[in-house]
């Protein structure tokens, strides 16, 4: 089975987030994920991490203004400098933390703006700041994410992302593959894998409907981890689901000795 890392944004609700390393090393998990660390304290995660013997595999760098609805710059013309001074405060942080995967959210795209021009925007973005990654060790993702939950995202379907990631053309840009966000589009994620397994760097499940744990609604969550499996897939699972009851029931599917 592949290897599973609890997303410590959605698991555990009920927890002060720093308690929630805590948590995802008493169930058994080796492997975290989380969004923001930018509004964190830095300096006491790095100590958790590293005091817990934790991995941190994945976090995002600051999406703008995600009160006011950003969700990331770039693919916004005539924000490059913002989107460039993100991702490279991520990386100095990522490597604080051993972290070697940024999920660079890319926006949603401004009325008036074109497919064309949003796309070259995060195309250059992105090529400019894989020089500074690679220095870092770091590879900077591309999700897709469903314009249900997220109206208006630039990259919504996996499709679109493989053909950013594609454009980019450099060896660490590479593609964050979320099963969830394929279902809410109507889409099967093993047909993503299939198409796409060779672009894939991370891989996040939830079902749907209800963005749950697997067994609560309607996709093949088990067969899209058997895909992985049988392709020899050697990163992680991101467990980004909000557990339906009590975190550690909305684990049970999960045997704990498969966790690390």
């Amino acid at each position: 089975m592949p290897r599973f890392a609890a997303n410590l944004s959605m698991l555990w609700p009920e927890l002060d987030v720093y308690e929630r390393f805590h948590a995802a090393a008493e169930a058994g998990f080796s492997r975290v994920e989380i969004l923001f660390v930018h509004v964190l304290d830095r300096e006491r995660i790095a100590r958790l991490v590293k005091d817990l013997g934790l991995e941190l595999v994945l976090f995002d760098p600051a999406p703008g203004d995600w009160e006011a609805g950003e969700r990331g710059t770039g693919c916004i013309p005539g924000r490059q400098d913002e989107f460039a001074v993100a991702v490279r405060d991520a990386l100095q942080t990522a490597q604080r933390f051993g972290t070697h995967r940024l999920n660079a959210l890319v926006g949603i795209q401004p009325p008036g703006v074109s497919d064309l021009e949003a796309q070259t925007t995060l195309v250059h973005n992105l090529r400019e700041l894989a020089g500074p990654a690679q220095e870092a060790d770091v590879m900077l993702l591309v999700e897709n994410i469903n314009t249900v939950d997220m109206p208006g995202y630039f990259v919504s379907t996996a499709e679109r992302a493989a053909e950013i990631v594609n454009a980019v053309d450099r060896p660490n840009v590479r593609l964050q593959l979320d099963q969830y966000h394929v279902g809410m589009m109507g889409g099967d994620a093993r047909d993503m894998l299939r198409r796409y397994g060779d672009l894939v760097e991370h891989t996040q499940i939830a079902d749907v409907p209800g963005r749950h744990e697997p067994g609560t609604g309607q996709q093949p969550i088990h067969e899209f981890l058997a895909e992985l499996d049988a392709r020899g897939y050697a990163g992680s699972v991101g467990l980004e689901y909000r557990p339906s009851a009590a975190t550690d029931a909305a684990l049970a599917w999960l045997p704990r000795d498969r966790r690390g």
